[in-house]
This record gives C-alpha cells, sequence and structure tokens, in this order.
C-alpha cells in the first residue's frame, strides 16, 4: 500500500481519503486534473511500472494514459505489461482506462490492444479538464 497519493502540486495523505474514494493513476508527463482529484501521477513509462509494481493486489478504478511522454518515452511499455498480464490470466484489477492522448493513431492502436486484451477502455477528448505543466 502507498502511504501518499501525489498531486503534482501537493501530497494527499492516503489515510485522509475517504474510505469510498476512487483509486485514480494519471500517467502523463504534462497534464493534471483541473479539479485537483486525488490521484497518483506518473510522468514516464518506468515511473508507471514501478507505480502499477507497487499498486499490485489494489483495484486502480480509473486508469488514465498519454502516448507520448517525456523525450522519446512513450506508454508502450505499460501498454505491453497490461496486455501481457491479461494474457497470462492476471490482468490488472482496473475499472477503466480513459486513453487522452492527443495522439491520434497512438491511441487508436492503445484503444484497440487494450480492449482485444479484455480491458474496459473509453477516449477521453476532453480538454477543458486539463491543466498543462509546461
Amino acid at each position: 500500500m502507498l502511504d501518499r497519493l501525489v498531486i503534482r502540486s501537493r501530497a494527499v495523505p492516503h489515510e485522509q481519503l475517504p474510505n469510498n474514494s476512487p483509486l485514480t493513476v494519471l500517467v502523463d508527463d504534462v497534464r493534471d486534473f483541473k479539479d485537483q482529484r486525488p490521484a497518483l501521477v506518473a510522468s514516464s513509462s518506468p515511473e508507471a511500472l514501478n507505480l502499477l509494481d507497487k499498486l499490485e493486489g489494489e483495484r486502480i478504478d480509473h486508469l488514465w494514459l498519454d502516448h507520448d511522454l517525456t523525450g522519446e518515452d512513450t506508454i508502450a511499455p505499460v501498454v505491453d505489461l497490461l496486455v501481457h498480464r491479461a494474457r497470462t490470466g492476471t490482468p490488472l484489477d482496473v475499472g477503466q482506462i480513459h486513453i487522452h492522448t492527443a495522439n491520434i493513431g497512438a491511441g487508436l492502436k492503445m484503444d484497440l490492444v487494450l480492449r482485444a486484451a479484455g480491458y474496459p477502455v473509453v477516449r477521453s477528448y476532453t480538454l477543458t479538464m486539463w491543466t498543462r505543466w509546461f
């Protein structure tokens, strides 16, 4: 279990969240939620893989994925992990995967691959919900 939920601008002690608060994971190098909802944030694929490893056994209610991350990094290693876990019978316990990338082709591919692996996927096009940190 993680001790703290991280929002880019501040840290929130996990125990201060209501018991029914959804666990949200955001993988994005430049965006954050305007409404400042509590979220675990990873800015790169290595950070995301580490975070998902730490969350092993916990339900992730909302997993938000951007494709193009820092530098040459992409979400591909995370998608590969999700697909591998599903194919081996141990999918991550994810309520909803939200794909919010501006990279249309990569977003479509992510959608198709994750749906084929059995994950619930939606594309998010709501531009007004983000704060950009660049």
